[in-house]
């Protein structure tokens, strides 16, 4: 399927999810069943119901249907690592997990590009790790929480689905260690929230220049801005893409905790670093 149609069929089964199954739990996704649906793949479908039945964070399923598909809702607690996460310095967004199927499409989407490997920076419990795995891309996180590196590898080992977890301070962490070819950074962070994290990142990469090749920076911005917000342009990131004269190839908008309640999804664009 299209990757637009997909993301279009995904955000018309979120707002009908919304709409029929009402919970006041903001950490609730759905997952279709496998094999009765034909948007995604069904090994790829069936390894995300793995993921969310591996993660301790979801305590939670029931079978729901959404526009006559069968799927399988899930509902978790992240309180434990939102607290947890807060305690570093550095840490400068708590944990607030995107969607498993939108990590699955954006997964999808840097394939599409052209792009063999995955570096995500605060990569939370993993899931766009496990998503790039599943789709065969090469897939390595840092994140600067213990707990949430340890549900990363528990989660690994339980699904068999192998991806590289580093915990460590992306804005301090040896860049040299990275395959910086044919790669898509992703930097999990809002605007605002995230120029600290975006601005390291990319003031390290300069210093491999040398090593750079295709790599591009995915960057999660906002439909929404504060009154006295700095940057309202390119959803909070205008500033910083022209800084670094990222070239923008490709923009989703696509559900997530952070959004779930609001008429606009998380828009994440897909950007190629120019070096």
């Amino acid at each position: 399927m299209d990757l637009n149609c997909l993301v279009k069929n995904l955000v018309d089964l979120k707002n009908e999810y919304l709409e029929e199954f009402h919970s006041y739990n903001p950490i609730r996704e759905f997952v279709p069943v496998p094999n009765k649906q034909n948007m995604i793949d069904k090994s790829h479908l069936e390894k995300l119901h793995t993921f969310f039945k591996q993660n301790s964070i979801y305590y939670k399923e029931q079978a729901i249907t959404l526009a006559d598909i069968p799927c399988t809702s899930y509902e978790g607690d992240v309180n434990q690592f939102w607290l947890s996460s807060k305690k570093y310095d550095t840490n400068y967004q708590p944990f607030l997990p995107t969607w498993g199927l939108s990590a699955l499409v954006m997964c999808l989407t840097v394939k599409n590009l052209g792009f063999q490997n995955i570096l995500d920076m605060g990569s939370g419990d993993g899931r766009l790790l496990y998503c790039g795995s599943i789709l065969g891309l090469d897939s390595t996180g840092v994140e600067i929480d213990k707990d949430l590196c340890e549900l990363q590898n528990e989660i690994s080992t339980s699904s068999n689905v192998k991806y590289k977890v580093i915990h460590g301070d992306s804005n301090s962490i040896n860049y040299s260690q990275f395959n910086l070819e044919n790669t898509m950074i992703f930097i999990s962070a809002l605007p605002e929230l995230g120029e600290m994290i975006a601005y390291g990142v990319l003031n390290q990469l300069k210093m491999y220049r040398g090593k750079l090749h295709n790599v591009g920076i995915t960057l999660m911005g906002s439909h929404t801005y504060r009154k006295y917000s700095r940057d309202k342009s390119m959803y909070g990131w205008g500033k910083f893409i022209a800084d670094f004269e990222l070239k923008v190839l490709a923009r989703l908008s696509l559900p997530s905790s952070w959004t779930l309640d609001e008429k606009k999804e998380t828009p994440y664009m897909f950007t190629l670093l120019k070096y």
